[in-house]
This record gives structure tokens, sequence and C-alpha cells, in this order.
């Protein structure tokens, strides 16, 4: 997880979460700073996950980070859309996140990854045990990711979606007063007032 380590982050519910798989082989690696990170390795004490659990600085070198990873997760209060989940679906991983704000347009349930409810403690430990032990499901998602990626979040992509939204928004346009508004002008003279 590459994340602040600030309220709007929802450490609390991953680590949680994952005290609940002690049984099962997995590593966690935390990549931020902020002003909760001591109470956040607090927790990892308290539940008995230091030898699992590394908190990294945001300095760390997180694309070759998760290149060597097999899961990123995203547990957050509240988010619009956020590079984190495009850094590691370019990175080809399966992304299991909270489904707040605008990440559902890039993590497909079922498709890229996992969506669970915010907060929801039982549903992203059943997902990150789905993950963990379905190898096969982690290439499909993480696949499948980066090839949303590709066609929808490179900066060409994006460049040229806007354009064409500019351009339907310009076609679509009937009323006088909006195009010479668009052009500059007033509707009445075609000068600037």
């Amino acid at each position: 997880m590459v994340a602040r380590f600030a309220s709007q982050k929802d450490h609390e519910t991953l680590l949680q979460a994952l005290s609940r798989l002690l049984y099962m082989e997995w590593r966690l690696l935390l990549v931020g700073s902020g002003e909760l990170k001591p109470r956040v390795s607090s927790l990892v004490g308290k539940l008995g996950l230091s030898g699992r659990v590394s908190m990294l600085p945001p300095e760390s070198d997180v694309s070759h980070l998760l290149m060597e990873a097999q899961i990123f997760v995203l547990s957050t209060h509240f988010e619009a859309l956020p590079i984190s989940i495009l850094e590691a679906m370019r990175a080809g991983l399966p992304v299991v996140a909270s489904d707040v704000g605008g990440i559902h347009e890039a993590v497909r349930h079922e498709q890229t990854g996992l969506l669970t409810r915010h907060g929801d403690v039982e549903e992203l430990r059943h997902a990150l045990a789905r993950m963990i032990t379905e190898p096969a499901l982690r290439i499909t998602f993480g696949s499948a990711g980066r090839r949303l990626w590709s066609n929808q979040f490179t900066a060409g992509a994006m460049a040229a979606r806007t354009v064409e939204v500019y351009e339907r928004a310009l076609n679509n346009m009937h009323l006088p007063e909006a195009r010479a508004n668009i052009q500059g002008g007033s509707p009445h003279t075609g000068r600037f007032d």
C-alpha cells in the first residue's frame, strides 16, 4: 500500500483484516509518511504483525517495489482517482481497494481487482485471502488492469478522451450566443467587451 499515514487512509482496517490471515503466507509493505505513522506502527505491534509489516519512506523506489509485488491494496475512507492505483495497474498488479470515490473507474470488480465496502474488515479479509490463495486470479486481474491502464489511463489516452469531450460539446452547441462566447466575442458585436 502506497499512501500517506493520514486520517483519509484506512490503515487500521487493512491491518485488522491481515491480523486474521496469520495462517497464510504474506508480507505487507506500507510506503509513505505522515502524522499517523507512529500510531500505525503501534497498531502493527499490538496486532502481532511486526514480523510481517514493513514501513518504508515515501522516497522508496515505488516502481521497483510494485514490480516485485503480487497484490496492490488501498484501504481508504475517500478518494477521487488515486494515482497509486494507476501505477499498480501499469505494473500489472491486481488491486484490492475500498469502493469509494472514483476508484471503481479503474478497479473493475472481478475484472481488474476486487472492491470492498469501505471500513469492512471481514470483506477486506476475504478479498485479500482470495488474492493470496489464487495465483491464476492475480495474473488474470493484473493483466486486465495493465490493458485497461494502457487503453484508458496513459497521458496520451487521457488527452485524446479530453479532446473528444470538448469536440462533442462544441459540436452540440446550437446557441449563437454560446458559439460567440467560445470564440471570444460578444454575441451582438463579435467583439470583446
